[in-house]
């Protein structure tokens, strides 16, 4: 980020001395921290700076990388689209594992209706076109709730509500 930061930003090609020790800092920081293992496993990882319970930046570095990702962050799909979109897929990931067993359980009956639905409008009076629109949106609703309650169900919820079904 500090690279695209020099290079759209700031408009130069090679990184300036200041912005080379921001980034040294940055590695040194990652390479002593308690998570650091984590944090360099995969680009989608389950800790990252922003969520660390342990800030171990230095204020002055902190001010100045808060800056770099202030700009960087927004730009972030023109520059680096990979990355943008591990480092959103992550963030939508983790905001559906932070639901309750409850709601994972209630999106996954949601699916229910919606496949219902996706075959039932076959019997409709309507083209033919218009029904595989109607299927396709449906379908893919359906898929939606199923993956997203098992995402939010993970696999200790998946685990639990597949004993409570043994037991039914």
């Amino acid at each position: 980020m500090i690279a695209i930061y020099c290079r759209h930003h700031l408009k130069q090609d090679v990184i300036p001395e200041n912005y080379q020790l921001l980034a040294d800092y940055a590695c040194q920081r990652l390479d002593h921290c308690l998570f650091g293992e984590e944090k360099k496993a995969t680009v989608s990882t389950s800790i990252t700076c922003k969520r660390c319970p342990v800030h171990c930046y230095a204020p002055k570095e902190r001010e100045q990388i808060r800056e770099v990702m202030r700009w960087t962050g927004p730009r972030m799909m023109l520059y680096a689209p990979k990355e943008a979109l591990y480092y959103a897929f992550d963030n939508l990931r983790m905001w559906l594992q932070s639901l309750s067993f409850r709601t994972g359980v209630i999106v996954l009956l949601c699916c229910i209706p919606f496949y219902i639905l996706s075959f039932a409008q076959m019997l409709l009076p309507i083209s033919a076109a218009a029904k595989g629109i109607l299927w396709t949106i449906l379908f893919g609703m359906a898929k939606t709730c199923q993956y997203g309650g098992l995402t939010i169900l993970g696999i200790e919820g998946y685990q639990r509500l597949k004993k409570w079904m043994k037991f039914q």
